[in-house]
């Protein structure tokens, strides 16, 4: 009996937290005069989940507001649950919008995707970093030619950041995935962390130059980054790759990392990202985060070395949906020139 009433306890202890938990994610709360926020984020060893860090950082420090990170989540499935009001912040990408806007990709059965991207806004966006195809020199891997028979990872299943890859390999090579290759279905931390253990063959994932997750490889073994040949860059699939809001061509230097031991520079695609919510968030918070993040750039450069790229010249590049008012009214106030096609329709 006694054993029975602690567990219908525990129960109902758990029912209550999840309770709470719920509605503490489907909007943003006070208390004692604290605002409490939830985002979805990327693992910390990640570009993308050092810019959360930062972001949140720069916030809390500065401002009234609590923000609870989770991590794991693709960010196709977080630009959902963002439009749908079940969380407040999300680490964005101009692809993801787009493939939300054409109802394509990983959205192609979601009849409603369009409808829930009109919902979306952003912050700012920054250059995440070109597309890292990484291989162990004990492989003997020398080229996206060599990867028939191997497992590779292009990233989290149904992620805007596996069309790219796979975009890439199809581009440079006569090769198909799962049929002429293993591909490898893990998150990103997953993902690292297999790689580190060799459960598989290549590593492909978008990411600042140096990369903390990129060097880690490296200081277990001596690592390669294959390079996307110049005449692949002219290919349908490539094409297509870049056609995307938000592609560049980037370069990745040879000796970028140690233990690497390309000799020369290689080519790949560059990729950028940023921040945002739904429309629906106060305006007056979005406002006072954004201030806040500008205002204390300085912690934010000082937090790694890559975020030097991260500028207040390129803040409102490679956007295809319009800015958060709160965002909006802060650039207006402090002077900047806001393209027409970025202002919110609430301001209109």
């Amino acid at each position: 009996m006694i054993v029975s009433r602690r567990l219908g306890l525990r129960a109902i202890f758990w029912s209550c937290l999840a309770l709470a938990s719920s509605a503490l994610v489907s909007s943003p709360s006070a208390a004692a005069g604290k605002t409490f926020l939830t985002m979805d984020s990327f693992p910390a060893g990640s570009t993308a989940g050092q810019f959360g860090i930062a972001f949140t950082q720069v916030v809390q420090k500065h401002l009234p507001i609590e923000i609870q990170v989770s991590v794991g989540k693709p960010a196709t499935k977080s630009a959902v649950d963002a439009a749908k009001g079940k969380v407040d912040l999300i680490l964005t990408a101009p692809s993801i919008n787009y493939f939300m806007q054409k109802r394509i990709a990983m959205y192609k059965k979601v009849k409603n995707a369009p409808a829930l991207n009109a919902e979306l806004r952003v912050f700012l966006n920054y250059p995440l970093g070109p597309y890292h195809i990484v291989v162990y020199e004990s492989s003997g891997i020398e080229s996206l030619d060599e990867l028939k028979g191997k497992k590779v990872f292009m990233g989290p299943p149904a992620g805007a950041a596996t069309t790219v890859a796979t975009q890439i390999v199809t581009g440079a090579t006569h090769l198909s995935p799962k049929k002429d290759f293993e591909v490898m279905r893990f998150d990103w931390k997953s993902a690292e962390t297999a790689f580190l253990d060799r459960q598989m063959d290549v590593y492909i994932g978008p990411t600042s130059v140096p990369s903390p997750m990129v060097q880690q490889f490296a200081l277990v073994s001596p690592i390669r980054i294959l390079g996307i040949p110049e005449a692949a860059f002219r290919s349908e699939p490539m094409k297509k790759a870049l056609a995307l809001p938000g592609r560049t061509i980037e370069t990745i230097p040879a000796h970028a990392y140690e233990n690497q031991v390309n000799e020369g520079p290689v080519k790949s695609i560059g990729s950028w990202v940023g921040i945002g919510s739904s429309r629906k968030l106060n305006p007056k918070l979005v406002h006072d985060m954004v201030k806040a993040f500008w205002e204390h750039l300085d912690d934010v450069h000082a937090t790694a070395a890559w975020m030097k790229a991260i500028t207040r010249d390129s803040a409102l590049r490679e956007m295809n949906i319009p800015l958060h008012l709160g965002a909006y009214r802060y650039y207006k106030e402090a002077g900047w020139d806001v393209p027409s096609a970025l202002i919110p329709p609430e301001a209109k």
